[in-house]
């Protein structure tokens, strides 16, 4: 499958490029062993990719990253780090630590993040642009764009959830618009759902990310299941 994906390097843009559509388990969580087994159960088939939250990476470190790859289906890993300044210094130790792709934020200044795409480009590693928090997501997303990130990441945070009651699983409109606006592969993230993630693959998000909806879920693997069974990937 030969197109949107083709540009994105390393590992991420090798299964993007296999499977066309990607569940992303967001392991937010504080404790490595935990971690380890959610994903594990998790990893259901090739087009699941495991994320080292950001609590995860703030309480353990970038070496999380390198643990989650050494599961036995050898995943993908992202690493949440929402970079916002020394691009090129925090991708670099994110790749050096297992990081097949890592993210920085979309408001970080132009330098940062294309210093980011620069290391990024330089060690094969995928550069995803996270839009959280920002005012104007389709302009954000025509600037990563011009910027040259890899992938832009529409997404709900959970304080904005929380207080207006609204998640990234009902707005397929603004994922078909950040898409075009893009004109690349597309992430979206915010309290998805395994069921709402059919809609979002639809309305153009390739990379679907899902975190506690997996990861408290009373079965992970039935709910990592469900949420690939819905994207329909392109691989076993």
């Amino acid at each position: 499958m030969l197109g949107l994906a083709s540009r994105v390097p390393g590992r991420l843009g090798e299964r993007l490029e296999e499977c066309g559509g990607l569940l992303q388990v967001a392991l937010d969580l504080d404790d490595i062993a935990v971690a380890v087994r959610i994903g594990f159960q998790a990893a259901v088939s090739p087009a699941v990719v495991l994320e080292a939250g950001t609590p995860l990476v703030k309480v353990e470190g970038l070496r999380a990253a390198r643990i989650l790859r050494a599961l036995p289906q050898e995943p993908v890993v992202v690493a949440d780090t929402k970079t916002f300044d020394t691009g090129r210094l925090e991708f670099t130790l994110a790749h050096r630590y297992g990081a097949d792709a890592a993210t920085v934020l979309a408001l970080a200044p132009d330098e940062t993040i294309e210093e980011a795409v620069s290391a990024g480009e330089e060690l094969g590693m995928a550069v995803i642009g996270d839009l959280i928090g920002h005012p104007d997501p389709v302009e954000g997303a025509r600037r990563l764009r011009r910027l040259g990130v890899h992938v832009a990441l529409l997404h709900i945070g959970i304080d904005v959830q929380r207080r207006l009651g609204i998640t990234a699983g009902q707005i397929p409109d603004l994922v078909a618009r950040v898409r075009e606006a893009f004109q690349g592969p597309v992430a979206v993230a915010g309290g998805v759902k395994p069921g709402e993630a059919g809609t979002l693959a639809r309305a153009g998000a390739q990379i679907i990310v899902i975190g506690g909806a997996i990861t408290k879920a009373s079965d992970p693997r039935g709910a990592a299941a469900e949420a690939v069974r819905n994207i329909r990937p392109g691989c076993p």
